[in-house]
């Protein structure tokens, strides 16, 4: 089974991948993935091909994988095959899964006990999410506490000041 993209990234960080196999599992993966089983292990191979999968979808390679040698490699390779992939994930037209609705609740009833305070006030968002080439509706629920929602509204706010920069110079340049 594949690796989720958490374990992928525990993987390659514990591990002391050279960059010359990095490289033939990225060059396999944007031409042929026949014979990887001669350069590496079946979960370094997909580790290797999820992060950089999730690289080309993000732009840039995860902060999660830290400051090693062994990211500072991957980065490298990322960068040789990079518009390759990009080029790729295009020509299949992936995209982000697309928020339709919302619902905001705010209430004091939590259905865990697992929270420190059970009077303090929790704010649930269901998000209605349109998955990528599909046409049902899904709903994400995601519940926070106070501090939590402090925090997503303030990376939401550095999002979209981010957006609005690129989109900018994308149009100046």
């Amino acid at each position: 089974m594949t690796p989720t993209l958490e374990e992928a990234e525990t993987h390659v960080r514990n591990s002391n991948i050279d960059e010359h196999t990095m490289e033939i599992l990225a060059a396999m993966l944007v031409s042929k993935m026949d014979e990887w089983h001669l350069v590496a292990d079946q979960k370094t191979s997909e580790s290797i091909w999820v992060i950089l999968t999730e690289a080309a979808r993000r732009g840039k390679i995860s902060e999660k994988l830290g400051d090693t040698e062994v990211a500072k490699r991957l980065e490298r390779v990322f960068e040789k095959i990079r518009p390759k992939l990009e080029a790729q994930l295009r020509t299949i037209q992936w995209n982000y899964d697309e928020i339709i609705d919302f619902e905001v609740r705010v209430s004091k009833v939590n259905k865990s006990s697992l929270f420190v305070d059970p009077t303090a006030q929790r704010t649930v968002v269901h998000l209605k999410v349109l998955p990528t080439g599909s046409t049902e509706v899904k709903t994400l629920v995601v519940d926070f506490d106070e501090s939590q929602l402090e925090e997503f509204i303030w990376k939401l706010q550095e999002a979209t000041t981010m957006r609005e920069r690129i989109q900018m110079r994308v149009e100046d340049g």
